[in-house]
C-alpha cells in the first residue's frame, strides 16, 4: 500500500521536476477566482495554497519553500514592497493594463502579468515553466 501511494505521488509531481525542487505555489486572489487556478494547477500536479486577502497571508508566506505567488491586482502598495523581499517569482492577473500596473511590473524583478479573462492554456504554461526555473533570474516583466 505504501508503495502504490509513494508511485501515485511521483506520478502527479510535473514533468522536469525533482522532489528536491518542488517549491510551493501561493495563489492571493478572491475566493471564487482562486479555487479555479487552484484546480487548474491540481490538474497539473501541483498543490497550491491559497488566501483570499493579502493582509491575512498564510503561514507558508514565510517559508522559503514560497517559488511562485500568484497574485490578484490591484492590491496596496505594501504588499508590493512584501513581494519584492520575498524574492519569488511573481505571476499577476489583472483586469486591465494601467500605468499604475506597469509601475507596480518595474518594481519587481521576476514578474509576469496576465489579463483577464484567462487563456488558461497559457496560464498553465507560465506556471510550468516558473516552476521548472526557465525564469529565474531573468529580471524584469512581460506581460502575456
Amino acid at each position: 500500500m505504501a508503495i502504490s501511494s509513494l508511485a501515485a505521488d511521483l506520478l502527479s509531481i510535473p514533468s522536469g521536476m525533482f522532489l528536491s525542487d518542488m517549491k510551493d505555489i501561493l495563489i492571493i486572489a478572491e475566493d471564487g477566482f482562486s479555487r479555479v487556478c487552484q484546480a487548474l494547477l491540481e490538474c497539473e500536479g501541483y498543490h497550491p495554497k491559497s488566501v483570499s486577502d493579502a493582509q491575512a497571508l498564510c503561514p507558508e508566506w514565510h517559508s522559503k519553500k514560497v517559488g511562485l505567488i500568484i497574485a490578484n491586482y490591484p492590491f496596496k502598495e505594501s504588499f508590493v514592497d512584501e513581494l519584492k523581499r520575498k524574492n519569488a517569482f511573481v505571476l499577476i492577473l489583472t483586469d486591465h493594463i494601467s500605468g499604475d500596473l506597469i509601475e507596480t511590473l518595474e518594481i519587481l524583478p521576476n514578474s509576469f502579468c496576465m489579463v483577464k479573462p484567462l487563456d488558461y492554456q497559457k496560464f498553465k504554461g507560465v506556471v510550468r515553466e516558473a516552476m521548472e526555473g526557465n525564469f529565474s533570474d531573468r529580471g524584469g516583466y512581460c506581460i502575456v
